[in-house]
């Protein structure tokens, strides 16, 4: 009957707990702490090379340290950055600056300037005399007044910089290069329109590229918009889209598919989710290869000394934004920290994302409800049912693996998993299992000192209730017989060799020579990448681990025939091993923290061990054995003695032998065992 009411207990909280946090889940809670996660897991990640397809060329704060002029710069200014890119023919230009109105008349003045032209603004357009009666008399506003002459001349000025900056877009359109303007999404009162370049920069024949972006509630720039609507309900595209489809060729269909996915007819596939991707960024500010305005201005003075651009700009997207604090264009990204990342660089990253194809993908959030689900209840089970330790055990290592997972997943397969509810779903239930326990356990506690108080002394009670769990360290000395394994080569062949096949290669060799090891009774302490530590005589007790020892060396090498093949696709020597044994006293057992122990051997034999591998390449053997284990051994094996050698760090001559064969067959191992003594 007590078992039912715990059972029932246990039911009466995790069915509303476990329904609460799907909820919670379902109606997107844990959506602000899921991005604080990616956030981190950006930054744990830590940057990564960049596309070579994308180069940035920005205004800068070092611009304006050097002497250039405050922005907004002059348009001719800029029709001459254009023209200075064009020169290295890069695959297309993109210019994230918003030019949507013609410069006005102000624009060519300074601000004490223009309250002296200020009085003839109305009548500098008619072109036509004015006179006026003032206090001192008639008063000519017209064509020779000198301050309706000044702004007559900065209105033809500016007309004449809008016309430049349309010509030098026009010029590179005409030699090849297609160039992105910047353009917008509005919204109000009479609907949705697109904020264009004015009329002469709009008809020079370059293509609208959206640059709005939408920044998530906490002020984080994490997602591109990759397409608008103009007032006719056409779709125009992002800048970013523009860029990549110039670059590949490829061309737009007529609207996104239902799901929001744009292919690129021809070239990449966008993947989007409610209208927008994750960008997938390579690093904070910065991770783009950047060049100065002003350092390409002068670019045309490579004769005189100066530097050639074309290697940085050739066959490439060329963004032109502006990356100075002034121009109100930063914005906090994932990698950026205190630093602000500037949109230009927001367009190339999100080109990078688009030209690699590591568009993160972000699970269902049924997906996210399940897990949440599952996560609850087995957490709940954890903390209630299970032994203490156990479950504490079994908590730590789900915990673990959902870390990892969600960790692994993002790094190898630009796939998001929910993390924040999942955690609160194995804290909260967990957490309130383990309250529950403690409860019960305290009541079943008072309950049975009650009852034992009535036969016992209360002392003796009180010692039958405790239950503590000490956790000790601990080793012993022993003799054993230590092998010590390496491949020969294997530092340079990982030099030539992708990592992936190195890693690939490396599993099969460790697994062929775990078996071999295993298959005479062996300990393998751990991996030192290629090489191998293993000992003989531990845990369970040989009294011919010495003999076994040698054995595993032979069949080591026997066993490399297994290998040959791929190994000599990669190599053109084949793959040999030095394998080095010796016999003596080490100390055994868990050693290590409170925290964190391993079950491993420390000693003067481990290093001799290590020395004497080392030898075998300097000897040319395959097998070395110590003069300690030679005389456990001599019997059972043929042997070149090699004399007394000097080791490395020992001040003692060792003696060294190369075992050549055995000197018998043998079915294998021993049978003699017996259990290891404490």
């Amino acid at each position: 009957m007590k078992a039912f009411s715990l059972k029932r207990l246990f039911m009466v909280y995790s069915l509303p707990l476990t329904l609460t946090l799907c909820l919670l889940t379902g109606f997107d809670v844990f959506r602000q702490p899921d991005l604080f996660f990616l956030d981190r897991a950006f930054q744990w990640r830590g940057p990564r090379e960049p596309r070579p397809e994308l180069a940035i060329v920005a205004v800068t704060q070092q611009d304006f340290e050097r002497g250039a002029p405050r922005w907004p710069w002059p348009r001719s200014l800029m029709a001459r950055l254009i023209d200075q890119v064009s020169r290295h023919r890069p695959a297309v230009i993109a210019i994230d600056i918003l030019y949507t109105e013609r410069s006005n008349t102000e624009a060519v003045f300074t601000r004490d300037r223009f309250a002296e032209v200020q009085p003839y603004l109305y009548h500098v357009l008619s072109g036509e005399e004015l006179r006026i009666q003032t206090r001192e008399g008639s008063r000519v506003i017209g064509p020779g007044n000198p301050g309706f002459d000044l702004i007559s001349s900065g209105a033809a000025s500016a007309k004449s910089q809008d016309l430049e900056l349309a010509d030098a877009v026009r010029r590179a359109v005409d030699d090849g290069i297609p160039v992105i303007l910047a353009a917008q999404t509005v919204s109000g009162k009479q609907g949705v329109g697109l904020s264009e370049p004015y009329p002469e920069l709009a008809a020079a024949g370059g293509t609208l590229g959206l640059v709005g972006i939408r920044l998530d509630r906490d002020g984080v720039l994490r997602r591109y918009l990759p397409y608008g609507q103009d007032k006719e309900g056409r779709f125009v595209y992002g800048m970013a889209l523009e860029a990549v489809a110039k670059l590949q060729g490829a061309d737009f269909p007529e609207r996104p598919l239902v799901s929001g996915d744009v292919p690129l007819i021809g070239g990449a596939m966008v993947k989007t989710s409610g209208g927008q991707f994750l960008v997938n960024f390579r690093g904070g500010p910065g991770a783009y290869p950047t060049l100065q305005a002003g350092d390409v201005l002068r670019d045309d003075e490579i004769l005189l000394g100066g530097e050639d651009y074309s290697a940085q700009f050739n066959e490439k997207i060329v963004f032109i934004g502006v990356t100075d604090p002034s121009a109100g264009d930063l914005h906090p990204t994932p990698y950026s920290g205190t630093r602000r990342m500037s949109g230009v660089e927001f367009h190339a990253a999100a080109a990078d994302t688009i030209l690699s194809d590591s568009f993160i993908r972000v699970a269902p959030r049924y997906l996210g409800i399940i897990l949440v689900a599952l996560l609850a209840i087995a957490a709940m089970a954890l903390g209630r049912f299970p032994r203490p330790v156990y479950g504490f055990g079994g908590a730590v290592v789900v915990l673990g693996s959902l870390s990892g997972g969600w960790f692994g997943l993002f790094v190898g397969a630009n796939y998001l998993l929910p993390l924040a509810g999942p955690l609160a779903a194995m804290v909260f239930g967990y957490g309130f299992a383990l309250i529950d326990r403690v409860g019960v356990e305290q009541l079943e506690k008072q309950r049975a000192r009650s009852m034992l108080s009535r036969y016992l002394p209360p002392d003796i009670v009180k010692e039958m209730l405790k239950s503590p769990i000490n956790a000790q360290l601990g080793s012993r000395r022993a003799e054993l017989t230590v092998l010590f394994s390496d491949i020969r080569g294997f530092t340079s062949l990982s030099e030539r060799v992708d990592p992936e096949v190195v890693v690939d290669l490396l599993n099969q060799y460790l697994t062929v020579m775990t078996e071999t090891i295993f298959r005479h009774g062996g300990t393998v302490d751990k991996f030192e990448g290629d090489g191998i530590l293993v000992f003989f005589g531990a845990p369970q007790v040989h009294a011919d681990h010495p003999e076994r020892a040698v054995r595993t060396a032979l069949e080591m090498q026997d066993r490399l025939a297994e290998l040959q093949g791929p190994w000599r696709e990669l190599s053109d020597e084949p793959l040999r091993i030095g394998v080095a044994i010796n016999t003596g006293e080490v100390m055994l057992g868990n050693i290590g923290s409170s925290r964190r122990m391993d079950y491993t051997i420390i000693g003067d034999t481990v290093n001799l061990a290590a020395r004497l591998q080392d030898l075998t390449k300097e000897f040319g053997a395959s097998v070395l054995i110590s003069g300690n284990t030679q005389e456990r051994v001599k019997h059972m094996c043929r042997l070149r003695n090699l004399g007394s050698v000097e080791v490395r760090g020992r001040q003692q001559h060792v003696e060294l032998y190369e075992v050549e064969s055995l000197a018998f067959e043998t079915d294998g191992p021993s049978p003699e065992t017996t259990p290891i003594q404490s």
